[in-house]
């Protein structure tokens, strides 16, 4: 599983290597579970989002499943005290959903 970590790696030789050494310990029929922004934050200049294409890049001729998941988190928090529901609507919309779910599948050997 990788949650938010490699938004904070800035330096792109880095990301590979942990990429490398997550398919290395990955068994033939494991998957590797993926949550993080794909959207760069623009009040924090030590995140970096990471899109579709940077994914694929890291992880070689792997499978992907994506979803776009997690409304803004300043929209939820400010519309979450006024209407739990609207938020709902706002995350199933997916304009403002700043994350992706990702399933990586490693290839067939």
């Amino acid at each position: 599983m990788q949650f938010t970590v490699f938004t904070s790696i800035l330096d792109y030789s880095m990301k590979q290597k942990i990429a490398q050494e997550m398919l290395r310990v990955l068994k033939p029929d494991g998957i590797i579970i993926w949550y993080d922004y794909w959207i760069s934050k623009p009040t924090n200049p030590d995140v970096k989002g990471v899109g579709k294409r940077e994914i694929k890049k890291l992880f070689p001729n792997c499978k992907f499943e994506f979803y776009r998941i997690t409304l803004a988190p300043p929209i939820a928090r400010l519309l979450v005290p006024i209407s739990w529901i609207l938020c709902e609507l706002l995350e199933k919309l997916k304009i403002f959903n700043t994350h992706y779910l990702a399933i990586i599948k490693k290839p067939s050997s």
